[in-house]
């Protein structure tokens, strides 16, 4: 776990380093405030994601998938299922927050993968 967090600090970003749009916005309204909050994390997160996605029906249609996981740098196993996950061809952004990912099924996006300090 500490060689991968290591690793995990070399390559993250903070928000000024984002060349998406859709994702900074993401960083600012949805895992900034999060930031904080230890013991209901993905509680908060889980409603400022749900929000954030039905304020931009621009962004986000009907068919979309957004997911949260839980734990992907916790053991090999679920590194092995994240990168797998991300991987995936359906995937088109996934976002690595150490604790947790995100993932975002949505056909009009090109593939990318961020990771993000927070």
């Amino acid at each position: 776990m500490i060689i991968s967090y290591l690793k995990y600090r070399r390559r993250a970003q903070g928000k000024y380093h984002l060349h998406s749009p859709l994702v900074f916005d993401l960083y600012e309204k949805v895992l900034e405030p999060c930031r904080d909050a230890s013991n209901a994390i993905y509680d908060m997160l889980d409603k400022r994601l749900k929000a954030f996605v039905n304020d931009n029906p621009l962004i986000f249609k009907d068919n979309d998938t957004v997911m949260i996981v839980k734990d992907i740098h916790r053991n090999r196993q679920n590194e092995a299922d994240w990168e797998r996950l991300k991987n995936d061809g359906k995937v088109r952004l996934s976002i690595d927050c150490w604790r947790f990912g995100m993932i975002f099924v949505m056909d009009r996006l090109k593939k990318e993968h961020y990771i993000l300090k927070v």
